[in-house]
């Protein structure tokens, strides 16, 4: 293996908070056993007009070692990041796209830069919500990439369709490795007033697309069948959680329900995941999910949604159970891993499993040396 590559990663990093950030974070841990990396990080990274949430920052974090340039609306700061780039002999630049407001900084990087690859990490080929022009723009940037990177099937089959004269490598999202203590499981639970009630977790920001409707339905159709259970509801909101609130109301679902809508940062999050016995994903529609990763890292069983990617990462029946995002169906999957007491088994089978996820391994499929 050829060694000591000179990579820079172009994405946001610490002190942003989010899915993308966490991402970047893990692989140029992964990346610096053998390589020097530079970290190109963000100045600014969305408007206000596009972050509909509190803060765009993890205040819990220290600042860590990046250069703070880019800018999506400050053109001067696309040149410092190639001269940046240029004067560095730069072997690999690794961009990661989410979001297509980000595409025309990208592109005009990518075109300019003198690196032997250029490498995009596809974690949302198209975004999640409507952009003008989104499949223009994406498909514009990708035209100076060698490899762009996905994470799932679905990604995979769509990227196909388009006439990309490099590489698309079939990959996967690593598992997130947070230290735990299985032991504290009791103590959570203790801290969370719940004793042998049945939990379940819903994690991550709130977009109507993650279908908490779903399995707000799905929980007044089993309350009579387990009237005792609990459910986590823990993330920001990036839309209006009045209809959420009017559903719990209507059903009197009350005390089945916890909602956190802070920012939860490391040491709470142990909490929530390690105090649950099942985390719920009913997306409408998705690509791969950090939140599954963060499940997968705990033990902790999951239900996910055949709309997307996620059922890449889902062995049915086994480490979990794959539904369609509807009421009946998700209910009867949350009745079937309840009534059978499945966390033990299932969190056996996972922890086999999540082997195949590494960060390591992650790595290899990039095949940064060939």
């Amino acid at each position: 293996m050829n060694n000591n590559l000179k990579i820079v990663s172009i994405g946001p990093y610490s002190p942003f908070r989010g899915g993308i950030s966490d991402f970047n974070k893990s692989l140029i841990n992964q990346l610096n056993h053998n390589n020097n990396v530079t970290i190109l990080n963000f100045q600014k990274l969305y408007p206000n007009i596009f972050f509909p949430g509190k803060s765009q920052y993890n205040t819990d974090l220290e600042e860590a070692s990046s250069l703070r340039i880019l800018n999506p609306l400050n053109f001067c700061s696309w040149k410092k990041a190639i001269k940046k780039i240029n004067q560095s002999n730069t072997d690999i630049a690794i961009f990661s796209y989410w979001h297509p407001f980000f595409s025309p900084m990208y592109s005009f990087i990518a075109k300019r830069i003198k690196v032997k690859k250029i490498y995009f990490l596809m974690h949302n080929a198209k975004s999640h919500q409507f952009f003008p022009f989104q499949d223009f723009l994406m498909k514009k940037m990708i035209k100076h990439a060698t490899h762009l990177v996905v994470m799932n099937k679905n990604e995979m089959r769509a990227l196909k369709k388009i006439n990309f004269e490099g590489k698309i490598i079939d990959s996967f999202h690593p598992i997130y490795q947070i230290d735990y203590n299985n032991d504290d499981r009791n103590r959570f639970k203790s801290e969370f007033g719940i004793k042998s009630e049945p939990t379940i977790l819903f994690f991550g920001l709130i977009r109507p697309y993650k279908g908490l409707d779903i399995l707000i339905n799905a929980v007044n159709k089993i309350k009579f069948r387990i009237p005792n259970i609990k459910v986590h509801i823990v993330g920001e909101p990036y839309t209006n959680m009045s209809n959420y609130i009017s559903l719990i109301q209507k059903y009197d679902l009350k005390s089945f329900f916890k909602i956190d809508t802070n920012f939860v940062n490391e040491a709470k999050l142990k909490k929530y995941f390690l105090s649950s016995d099942l985390i719920v994903l009913p997306y409408k529609k998705a690509t791969q999910s950090g939140i599954l990763s963060l499940s997968m890292n705990f033990n902790l069983p999951s239900i996910v949604s055949t709309k997307g990617g996620l059922k890449d990462y889902v062995i049915n029946n086994k480490t979990g159970f794959i539904v369609n995002p509807n009421q009946d169906d998700l209910s009867s999957a949350i009745l079937t891993f309840f009534e059978n007491k499945l966390y033990y088994q299932m969190s056996l089978e996972i922890a086999r499993h999540k082997k195949n996820f590494s960060w390591e391994k992650f790595e290899e499929t990039l095949e940064l040396n060939e």
